[in-house]
């Protein structure tokens, strides 16, 4: 795999396990992940590269949590197995994600370039108002304006 997608993606993938686990395991995990990257990779290529490498993410937290909490019991006491990524669940995923990005497309122009900045550029508040000549007070009204829109839409759909 090319460095720099390396590095674009272990960033992502580091963000996403530190939200999810302790940090002396994100190293870990990243490498787990990328290594299964490069070795699916050689067989044919990925078309979505980025929604395989989440879902191989997400697979590997779910290996790891079952590990971590692995316990003997009975024939009568285990539980039923559960798939995290059932295709019900990627599907409300999708809609979920479809239904956010129509929100982020649909807020002010000065709004959504603020919320982008911050949230996928992953720049703070005090950068961002210095890129933009406008006040750190001013980007956190922007920044509730659209977080209070997405809220509101995830609201409507429940």
């Amino acid at each position: 795999m090319h460095s720099a997608l390396v590095e674009t993606h272990s960033r992502a993938l580091r963000r996403y396990f530190m939200k999810r686990v302790p940090i002396g395991e994100v190293d870990d995990l990243v490498q787990e992940v990328l290594l299964n990257l490069q070795g699916r990779q050689k067989d044919a290529p990925i078309a979505n590269i980025q929604g395989y490498m989440f879902t191989v993410a997400a697979n590997v937290l779910a290996r790891r949590f079952r590990r971590n909490n692995a316990t003997i019991l009975s024939g009568d006491e285990a539980p039923e197995p559960v798939d995290p990524i059932s295709p019900e669940r990627i599907l409300l995923g999708q809609r979920d994600l479809a239904s956010a990005l129509d929100v982020i497309r649909n807020l002010p122009d000065r709004t959504r370039q603020i919320f982008i900045l911050h949230r996928f550029e992953e720049m703070t508040y005090a950068r961002i108002a210095s890129r933009l000549g406008i006040s750190v007070s001013a980007v956190e009204k922007h920044i509730m304006l659209a977080l209070r829109a997405l809220n509101a839409r995830a609201g409507d759909e429940e």
